[in-house]
């Protein structure tokens, strides 16, 4: 599976003058985040429906299952 950094590839210059490169958090981990912050929001209202680890792991199951999307829709 194609797991690209969500970000572009910054540089930065440390205080030492050398220079660094910053690949950022990956397409699943951005994709994970969104979904997790949704099913959250989605629990307040029916506290104690999800616990934190089963949201973690259906939020990676939803990232996983788009990124294959992805790869589908790129390849058609």
């Amino acid at each position: 599976m194609n797991n690209p950094s969500a970000f572009p590839l910054t540089e930065s210059t440390h205080v030492d003058g050398e220079h660094y490169a910053h690949p950022g958090m990956t397409l699943r981990d951005y994709f994970a985040a969104h979904v997790a912050a949704q099913m959250m929001s989605m629990c307040q209202s029916r506290e104690g429906y999800w616990s934190d680890v089963n949201v973690a792991h259906s939020a990676y199951k939803l990232a996983d299952a788009m990124l294959k999307a992805r790869e589908v829709v790129s390849d058609e």
